[in-house]
């Protein structure tokens, strides 16, 4: 494990160092998974593209869709610091015999939250975990046990949304909202899960972000939209929202 640890930090510390990883196509984002025997959450690295490309081909036969992603030096920090934002507590290095190791024992949060302007800080990593999970489960082909799995995401989904916190975008000019059409004709209003999935869609800052509370969506969601959709860079996930209830994906 040791050795495992001092060439990931080695590769952090070189500034021509380079990391592999797996991106889901389902999601935008590194594909996650939960460990079977500790239950982390975790997300596989590997030092060569080739290693990589092994593990997307034998995930490839169990019909789980990925693809390499390379990370480079300059991205390395902002890979590691957004995993905390998605919910993933470790990393698993290597290939041949793999290493679980701590995603604090590599990049260390900041306890201070508050910020500089006294604006609120929001972050959802539990919803944004079973986010993933409930869009890595529903875009793969569908197997046995998938329909339980769903159904038991959907109702964790549905819990975590209302006990988060959320990012909502309005036009800085004007008090307009964007909408997404979906190819059923149906219209969704985007919401984040946290300042990284906002900044992603806000990318040429024609919005400005505002705070509302899970439990208050139904109250103050445009009236043309059935529901929400959530980090629409990410996993763009159309949520249906009852006006008085739970969402429902």
């Amino acid at each position: 494990m040791e050795n495992a640890k001092k060439e990931l930090l080695a590769r952090l510390a070189d500034k021509n160092g380079e990391l592999f990883s797996l991106l889901s196509p389902c999601t935008r984002e590194p594909y996650v998974e939960c460990d079977e025997e500790t239950f982390d959450d975790k997300v596989a690295l590997y030092f060569t593209a080739d290693a990589a490309k092994a593990a997307a081909a034998a995930l490839g036969e169990k019909k789980i869709p990925v693809t390499v992603m390379q990370i480079e030096s300059r991205q390395m920090l902002l890979f590691f610091t957004n995993l905390y934002t998605m919910g993933v507590n470790a990393v698993q290095v290597g290939s041949e015999e793999p290493v679980l190791i701590q995603l604090e024992e590599i990049v260390k949060r900041r306890e201070d939250r508050t910020m500089p302007d006294g604006s609120v800080w929001v972050e959802n990593p539990q919803l944004h975990l079973t986010a993933i999970y409930f869009a890595q489960e529903l875009r793969k082909p569908a197997g046995e046990n998938t329909p339980q799995t769903l159904k038991d995401l959907q109702e964790e989904l549905a819990a975590d949304f209302q006990k988060s916190r959320f990012l909502f975008a309005l036009e800085k000019e004007g008090t307009g909202t964007p909408m997404v059409q979906t190819k059923d004709g149906q219209k969704y209003q985007p919401v984040f899960t946290d300042a990284v999935e906002f900044s992603r869609f806000n990318r040429e800052n024609k919005f400005k972000a505002v705070v509302v509370d899970g439990a208050q969506i139904g109250k103050v969601l445009d009236k043309d939209a059935r529901g929400v959709i959530l980090n629409l860079m990410g996993v763009n996930l159309p949520l249906a929202v009852n006006r008085n209830s739970n969402p429902k994906a």
